[in-house]
């Protein structure tokens, strides 16, 4: 068995003579222009078409039934879908005479191997599908809404898991986040059961599947506000959960899965189907206006607020939050508890901006200075002239929370007694049990009288 990752959602799997094409997208943009796929992609269409002997639909959303690039295959080409009526009769409408059905569990014999639905818990009729033969198989968790058991039983069903792909970040929950019909998170206990369903199903190898899309043009705004997983974040999280049992991977287009008597195989850009190609730049998720946030005067304000600022950090602040957490005082019981990296960004002007972190994860906290950790998942962005003003006394901390100094976000997720978990709160109640380390000691009281 081969999988080819294609992009975002689509992949192509196949066994023998069978050619399994799951969720296609060939256009680089879609969607009436609002989103795009990143990376972008040189694919090779009429390659994939000629090597597909059957299409699968996992659902009705527009990142993953896409009618322009349906219409391009033979209307004979068998095509399985949800038993979700307004599915159903689309691609009907498109021509396709051999169209099937699946409820959850349901399978379907191909030339060689066959398929099994698998359920989701969700309103909209939509499954995820395993392609299944003999001892090899791979699940595409698809969007489905699922709990740990659903994951149990695929793995009751086949045997075994060769290879799993599970979500992280479904279109719907996005759009609802945008929307603001969510919380001001998305719905991280969706995730996390869906990332113990994969663990459930015990894979020899897993891969987060969504490998991209972004919004496009007029609404790339969009990008800054939502979607603020990455791949790598999601697989680092799925290796600490998974340990050595299972290989976690992460895919972008081009790469490719080989699977052969229950082992697997991964690699990278192998395909000759679909490259890379060159694009615009991605806004990487960072919900705040950063023009809010002002900076400092001049170059030789930019070297005293560089400078001072790693001696605070290093000097004053750490040892105040390590007396604090070897003290049990509570303060930031919730940092260690939750496995957070907390990174501080201080915004200088002219999109110049200094980096530090403080690791919560280990017996004691760890500074780094200047540098972007790539688990962080608590956010303070501070202005540095108010950080300035403060440092050298010239204003009291009161400009951070009363005057909007400073903003803090967070996108925590961790392993805590053998499961990936969120936080039991969110908004202002889990803010209130976040205080951010810098801005909550320059308001404790007096600080050594250093120069200004």
């Amino acid at each position: 068995m081969r999988l080819t990752v294609l992009g975002h959602a689509s992949v192509l799997v196949e066994t023998g003579t069978d050619g399994v094409l799951v969720d296609p997208i060939f256009e680089e943009v879609y969607a009436s222009g609002t989103l795009c796929q990143t990376p972008r992609r040189a694919l090779d269409a009429e390659a994939v078409i000629a090597r597909t002997t059957a299409l699968v639909v996992t659902h009705i959303h527009l990142d993953h039934f896409h009618p322009p690039t349906l219409a391009r295959f033979p209307r004979t080409l068998p095509i399985v879908v949800p038993a979700h009526e307004p599915l159903v009769k689309a691609v009907r409408g498109l021509g396709f005479t051999a169209v099937t059905a699946l409820a959850p569990w349901q399978r379907l014999p191909l030339a060689r191997g066959r398929l099994m639905a698998t359920p989701s818990d969700y309103e909209l009729e939509e499954f995820g599908i395993a392609v299944v033969d003999g001892a090899d198989s791979y699940w595409h968790m698809s969007d489905a809404i699922v709990a740990p058991d659903v994951g149990a039983r695929v793995r009751e069903e086949l045997g075994a898991v060769s290879l799993a792909s599970v979500k992280y970040q479904p279109l719907r929950t996005l759009i609802a986040y945008q929307r603001g019909l969510a919380s001001t998170m998305l719905d991280r206990d969706d995730l996390t059961t869906s990332f113990e369903a994969a663990c459930a199903a015990a894979p020899v190898a897993l891969f987060p599947y969504y490998s991209g899309f972004a919004f496009h043009g007029e609404h790339a705004w969009a990008n800054r506000h939502i979607a603020p997983y990455r791949a790598g974040e999601i697989a680092a999280l799925l290796r600490e959960r998974l340990g050595a049992a299972t290989a976690v991977h992460t895919v972008g287009p081009g790469d490719e899965f080989s699977i052969a008597g229950g082992d697997v195989a991964y690699a990278r850009g192998a395909s000759a189907l679909v490259r890379p190609a060159p694009g615009p730049d991605v806004q990487p998720w960072e919900p705040i206006d950063p023009a809010t946030l002002p900076g400092v005067a001049g170059l030789a304000d930019v070297l005293w607020l560089t400078l001072e600022s790693r001696r605070v950090l290093a000097e004053e602040v750490l040892p105040w939050v390590q007396a604090h957490l070897d003290a049990a005082s509570g303060l930031f019981d919730c940092y260690r508890a939750f496995k957070t990296v907390w990174q501080c960004v201080i915004h200088l002007g002219a999109d110049r901006r200094l980096h530090h972190a403080i690791d919560f994860r280990g017996p004691r906290a760890a500074l780094f200075v200047d540098h972007e950790h790539p688990r962080a998942n608590v956010f303070s962005h501070v202005s540095g002239g108010c950080l300035q003003r403060v440092l050298r006394r010239e204003a009291g901390p009161e400009v951070f929370w009363m005057a909007g100094g400073y903003r803090l976000y967070e996108k925590i997720l961790y392993v805590g007694d053998g499961a990936i978990r969120a936080p039991p709160w969110n908004g202002w109640e889990l803010f209130e049990r976040l205080p951010d380390p810098l801005t909550h000691y320059l308001r404790r009281g007096p600080r050594p009288d250093r120069h200004r």
